[in-house]
């Protein structure tokens, strides 16, 4: 499925076999330079689990700008929370497309293509404490206690089917 915004960038819902090797390198890049460099954080980002999800790319003059990956219920053991319903993960945007919207554009993007893939199920993430307000805006509701991520306060959450 690809699907066109007004703001010129292009929404490609794939499931990983489907991306070219171009794409795996650009999207793995783009995290790569989030949240190990940006975010100083020195973790496993190539988790294995990429293989098994859905990605959500945003695409802007042929580079990756923004991604998502929609994780299927049961396949994270290090997300127990999760329960049996899928989850948003590995949110990501380009330091030079920030303020633009492009984060809750994917975000967007990212819940039409759980409720594509899993009809009627509600929708689990990990977000980042700091983002807590912008996910509430989007209907997830936070559960639990706060905890600590690779360094950084996160907090459980999910958003009813």
């Amino acid at each position: 499925m690809t699907l066109k915004r007004p703001d010129s960038v292009e929404w490609l819902h794939r499931r990983f076999e489907d991306l070219g090797p171009q794409q795996v390198h650009d999207l793995l890049h783009l995290r790569q330079q989030v949240f190990v460099i940006e975010q100083n954080c020195i973790f496993p980002e190539i988790d294995g689990l990429d293989p098994q999800c859905h990605h959500v790319l945003g695409v802007l003059d042929g580079m990756i700008v923004a991604a998502a990956r929609i994780v299927p219920p049961g396949i994270d053991p290090a997300h127990r929370q999760q329960g049996q319903c899928p989850a948003i993960g590995r949110v990501v945007s380009a330091s030079s497309r920030r303020g633009s919207g492009l984060g809750k554009s994917v975000m967007e993007q990212a819940i039409l293509a759980c409720e594509s893939i899993f009809p009627g199920q509600p929708v689990f993430l990990n977000g980042q404490l700091y983002l807590r307000s912008f996910y509430e805006s989007l209907g997830f509701v936070a559960f639990g206690r706060v905890f600590e991520e690779d360094g950084i306060a996160h907090i459980a959450m999910k958003r009813p089917a």
